[in-house]
């Protein structure tokens, strides 16, 4: 999380718990572990704001294109959530349950990672003086 966007629906931003995680880490462990020990989450943690703002770089606002959605979110509750995804990424990662091939939201998977292995893909097939077809709605390429 970048540490000078906008606060969340809380007002506190994410460069307060940045620069004070030793302080703050041993109270909000054991309030972590309670919302699953107890099976509760607390009302104030599920309020969100969703603004829209306009994209600077674009000429014309009329387009749905020229605005961005923000969620503005509990500061508080959005820790929580990306120590979850983080532990379920890891155990993800740790049991193979995503194929190899799989690179959405996977450490060392950026979508560069992606663009490479289709690219040398289709060199391979190319090196073998054949023809790659992918169409739309097909979850593979082919070669012919």
């Amino acid at each position: 999380m970048g540490p000078y966007k906008v606060p969340g629906v809380n007002g506190i931003a994410n460069i307060v718990f940045k620069q004070c995680m030793g302080l703050l880490v041993p109270y909000l462990g054991p309030i972590y572990r309670v919302t699953f020990t107890l099976k509760t989450y607390p009302k104030q943690w599920k309020v969100s704001n969703m603004v829209i703002l306009r994209k600077l770089s674009k000429p014309d606002y009329t387009l749905p294109i020229a605005h961005q959605l923000i969620a503005l979110l509990n500061m508080i509750a959005k820790i929580l959530s990306a120590c979850i995804v983080e532990d379920l990424v890891q155990m993800a990662e740790l049991h193979g349950l995503l194929p190899d091939n799989h690179f959405g939201c996977r450490p060392g998977r950026t979508t560069m990672d992606s663009l490479h292995y289709v690219t040398k893909y289709i060199k391979d097939v190319w090196r073998k003086n054949e023809v790659v077809s992918a169409c739309e709605g097909d979850t593979a390429m082919k070669p012919l």
